[in-house]
């Protein structure tokens, strides 16, 4: 198995834990519990930066449309989607993150666009309940690689 770190693709539908945390004014932290991935989303107005190289989670900028916020994320380098395909760098979603009338649940909707691996743009959809009592622990689901498992060891 490959030990590294989802890409946004798959880890903003990751069946673990996510918190989210406002940072100053103009920033929010979106932290999963999975592989320990943090997002930072902008809140300050920016644009997305012109030339940046794609990273893992892309780069973020979001608004507020009332109580709903809007994440929109570009520069995300080409990886796998949480249904196993390939997407290219390319890869553009525009998240919706709003709360239940009773503030029990976060509810997502994502319109995600590759014009690589998509011909039409995916409404995705996903909730979490809210669990104040939870704690993300640290991810330490990957061993260090010995020399067995580099493929050196073993007969």
């Amino acid at each position: 198995l490959r030990c590294e770190p989802w890409g946004l693709a798959k880890q903003m539908f990751a069946p673990h834990q996510l918190e989210i945390r406002r940072r100053g004014d103009d920033q929010i932290e979106l932290r999963y519990a999975e592989w320990e991935g943090v997002r930072t989303v902008y809140l300050d107005g920016r644009a997305a930066p012109a030339n940046q190289a794609p990273s893992r989670l892309g780069h973020s900028i979001g608004r507020w449309e009332g109580e709903t916020l809007v994440v929109e994320t570009s520069g995300v380098a080409g990886n796998i989607t949480w249904w196993n395909a390939q997407h290219s760098d390319q890869f553009r979603v525009v998240e919706r993150f709003s709360r239940s009338d009773e503030d029990n649940t976060l509810h997502l909707m994502a319109t995600i666009e590759d014009p690589w691996s998509l011909r039409e743009p995916i409404v995705a959809r996903k909730i979490w309940r809210w669990a104040p009592d939870q704690k993300i622990s640290p991810y330490d689901a990957c061993e260090p690689a010995t020399e067995f498992s580099r493929g050196k060891g073993g007969q």
